[in-house]
């Protein structure tokens, strides 16, 4: 989904699996938020119960959101109360119709779609946000 808006230099991607053993995760976490302009939230049941995301990085995200401009984009994976959390209530989720993107049927290509859709988005913003 990404592989093209990097190659392209639109953007640059991070995520914990790059934590290198023996690093220090906790530290690469937090330079990794602080450093980040667009934070990509992939919801599910999973992200909805870790502790360590909601207690450490979504309000971290959040606060970064509201002091800095900081894009904070809930991107529904699986299907999940994600509407019931407070935290995703001021924030525009996509699939912009808030169907978790594995209810896609697959067959007839509206699972690619749904992720075309989601990475135009992503595109659109990054490019307003360089532009900025």
């Amino acid at each position: 989904m990404m592989a093209g808006m990097k190659r392209r230099g639109i953007i640059d991607t991070w995520q914990d699996r790059l934590i290198e053993p023996g690093e220090d995760w906790y530290e690469a976490i937090q330079t990794a938020m602080n450093d980040a302009d667009i934070a990509l939230l992939l919801i599910s049941a999973d992200f909805i119960d870790s502790r360590f995301i909601n207690d450490e990085e979504v309000p971290r995200l959040l606060k970064r959101r509201e002091s800095e401009g900081m894009r904070v984009i809930p991107i529904i994976v699986r299907p999940c109360l994600w509407a019931s959390e407070p935290i995703f209530s001021k924030l525009q989720a996509l699939p912009k119709n808030g169907k978790p993107v594995i209810t896609f049927s697959q067959e007839n290509g509206d699972r690619d779609q749904a992720w075309t859709d989601i990475a135009k988005a992503i595109e659109n913003i990054a490019k307003d946000l360089r532009a900025a």
